[in-house]
């Protein structure tokens, strides 16, 4: 403030000084909304929780009151500090711990507040975070640190994920293709002099650090068709009829949010193999993931399409996850996804598709997954499987500590 008044002793009387009285009214006004929360905090208040918004924070307090503290009128901070104690996210296994160091002299610590699930602590200048086991609370969140010394408050922040393949949010929603099949993000442009495709399609995890980097080449087209991971969001109950137009098409909604993986494969020996890495090639543990077949492959089941189904009593489809080790070794694990002796449960209504829990705990640490659809012997036909080779997947469960609850 002595700044600020040296400064306006000093302005010509031909100098626009509105926007320094704008600062100063700002200032007062931030003033008077951190004196509210530190009177309360006086009068014998607690803070129970404190919500960063777009443009400050809303602290509740014990007796069911808000006090909202804003940034300045530039958008940083003025008499509420916020420190950022670790510039990148601290990602955590389900259900571990982890401490963090903070380094404040002169004020007194309040408390820590953690996204729902999650739990936070401070104890001699340390903080110690617990992630919660269950995957459907706050998968993404901010923890953060509140102290006062009586005349000013401190927010300290720290990001905070689980280690889970989550593919919601505006990066993800980017990647959607639209038309579902011959969309400009999954095939490009047709070249008509060779009919064929060619598109650059790739991404990546920074939590998991999971990436796919592209779609392999076959038969001179770089696409979709190719086989490899889309990401997807389109859900529509009514599968009948559902065809290859609709192959990016689920049933049911997944779980949490509103984005998954639709794999486009098969095991014909002929057929290139997509795969999503690690991008560090470092190897960790895939403890789990859901599966649900497309609505494409659903309708050749239960109904056929001319081409395939549908689907026989003694027939099935099913899917194979391959972890692949540092070595060039492999681990195969195997999913039903359709038996036909479901077929007239799902036919006649009493039994519905929904996303499945795939226990990938017996492999061990790996650096790549693939996927393949496989049937049984009457699904095959002269050019490999004749079944639509589509399933979709979210919510990859990861762990780099194989203790790890």
């Amino acid at each position: 403030m002595a700044v600020i008044a040296l400064c306006a002793f000093t302005i010509t009387s031909c100098y626009d000084d509105s926007a320094l009285k704008t600062s100063i009214a700002d200032l007062q006004k931030q003033l008077q909304e951190v004196n509210t929360v530190l009177n309360d905090l006086k009068a014998g208040k607690v803070i129970k929780s404190v919500t960063q918004t777009e443009d400050g924070y809303t602290f509740t307090m014990s007796d069911g009151t808000t006090v909202g503290v804003k940034n300045g009128s530039d958008g940083t901070p003025a008499t509420v500090i916020e420190t950022s104690l670790w510039s990148n996210t601290a990602v955590f296994d389900l259900g571990t711990v982890q401490t963090f160091p903070i380094d404040v002299k002169g004020v007194d610590i309040v408390d820590a507040f953690a996204p729902a699930g999650w739990a936070a602590a401070v104890e001699n200048n340390l903080v110690t975070v617990t992630a919660p086991r269950n995957i459907e609370l706050a998968r993404r969140g901010t923890v953060m640190v509140v102290a006062t010394n009586g005349n000013s408050l401190v927010v300290m922040t720290v990001s905070v994920a689980l280690n889970i393949l989550d593919v919601n949010g505006s990066y993800w929603n980017a990647l959607i293709d639209s038309p579902q099949y011959g969309g400009p993000k999954l095939y490009g442009n047709m070249d008509p002099e060779t009919w064929s495709y060619n598109v650059t399609y790739t991404w990546s995890d920074p939590i998991t650090g999971l990436e796919f980097r592209g779609f392999p080449n076959y038969w001179g087209s770089v696409c979709f068709s190719s086989g490899g991971e889309a990401i997807s969001n389109y859900v529509e109950p009514n599968y009948k009829g559902a065809d290859y137009m609709r192959q990016l098409e689920v049933p049911v909604a997944p779980p949490t949010g509103t984005n998954f993986i639709v794999h486009f494969g098969d095991d014909n020996p002929d057929s290139p193999k997509s795969m999503i890495y690690f991008s560090d090639n470092k190897p960790r543990y895939v403890k789990s993931m859901k599966v649900i077949p497309t609505n494409y492959l659903i309708n050749s089941c239960l109904y056929g399409d001319g081409y395939f189904g549908p689907l026989s009593e003694k027939s099935y489809i099913g899917i194979e996850i391959i972890g692949h080790y540092e070595d060039g070794g492999e681990c195969v694990t195997f999913q039903t996804l359709l038996d036909g002796r479901d077929i007239q449960a799902y036919l006649t209504g009493k039994k519905q598709f929904e996303w499945v829990t795939l226990d990938l705990s017996d492999l061990a640490p790996v650096v790549a997954l693939s996927f393949e659809v496989y049937g049984s012997r009457d699904c095959y036909g002269d050019y490999g499987l004749n079944a639509p080779a589509y399933f979709a997947y979210c919510d990859m469960i990861i762990e780099e500590d194989s203790e790890a609850e």
